[in-house]
């Protein structure tokens, strides 16, 4: 799938979102046809450049914990008022789930995302 690029809020290991197919190395000043995009601890700007990348005919795929999600909203909301083909990918979707302890344990976050149905 040529189209296909996926990226993750610095969570790439833990979501399991990294492609591992041949050729989907790491985007990288000196290699830019990576397909992995590492965009550091911003999950707004995550889901944000992939709606971006949406509009330019490739199918984007972001990741992070679903605890996260709240800064990620408005480009959620974005995405599904415009209809975008992005994937949205949240891990560690459970208070049981998980070695970070509470400030990382999703409460009303599902619920809160169901509004975005388009």
């Amino acid at each position: 799938m040529p189209w296909l690029l996926s990226g993750s809020a610095d969570l790439t290991g833990s979501a399991s979102s990294g492609l591992d197919f041949e050729g989907a190395a790491d985007f990288q000043p000196d290699n830019r046809t990576g397909r992995d995009l590492h965009y550091g601890i911003r999950e707004h700007e995550s889901a944000a450049i992939s709606n971006g990348l949406s509009l330019s005919k490739v199918r984007p795929v972001w990741s992070t914990y679903l605890i996260f999600s709240d800064y990620a909203r408005p480009a959620i909301r974005l995405s599904a008022l415009m209809e975008l083909p992005v994937i949205h990918w949240f891990s560690h979707d459970s208070i049981g789930l998980g070695e970070d302890g509470p400030t990382h344990q999703p409460v009303e976050q599902l619920a809160s995302l169901r509004r975005f149905r388009p």
